[in-house]
């Protein structure tokens, strides 16, 4: 899972991959490191499907600007279009696959 730094970044992502999945999340938060490495085990296997994550400590804005104020916060997009997005952790299996599917 990438990180980004940037609006720039989040945005080219955004246009350039068809699956794509962002998480804003802190370095520091036990329930976003467990959802973070669920997205990264299941998200193997679907190649297709870029993931990405941005830390709310260095980029507090970005967070604000998608209108998220809670974390992990995850935000599906497909085909440049958002179209689901999950405030909370993520804890099971299944939670995710459902997740991911709705990018692809």
């Amino acid at each position: 899972m990438d990180q980004l730094n940037s609006k720039q970044e989040i945005n080219d992502a955004i246009a350039k991959h068809g699956s794509f999945v962002l998480m804003f999340t802190a370095v520091w938060s036990d329930v976003g490191n467990i959802t973070k490495r669920n997205y990264e085990r299941i998200g193997a296997k679907h190649p297709t499907v870029y993931m990405a994550w941005v830390s709310t400590d260095d980029h507090p804005e970005l967070a604000e600007e998608w209108g998220f104020t809670a974390i992990p916060s995850t935000v599906a997009y497909k085909n440049g279009t958002k179209v689901d997005y999950f405030v909370g952790p993520q804890y099971l299996d299944e939670q995710v696959e459902e997740f991911i599917k709705k990018t692809l």
